[in-house]
């Protein structure tokens, strides 16, 4: 058995580093509607951000400081 620790470890620590990574790739995420409305594609939010206020992809609308 102490002849698998090691090669487990270096399996699972790889993995935690791949999804680390995979989950850090989203480069492409937000898109600049206009000059102070940016689109979440990936929530589906809206941000109006000379308002302070997000709309959801619900159509309910919050206002954040």
């Amino acid at each position: 058995m102490k002849d698998y620790i090691i090669p487990i470890s270096i399996l699972i620590s790889s993995l935690i580093i791949g999804f680390a990574i995979l989950g850090s790739s989203q480069t492409e995420r937000f898109e600049h509607i206009e000059n102070n409305v940016v689109f979440d594609k990936k929530t589906g939010t809206t941000y109006y951000t000379d308002k302070k206020q997000y709309l959801d992809k619900k159509g309910d609308r919050y206002q954040y400081d």
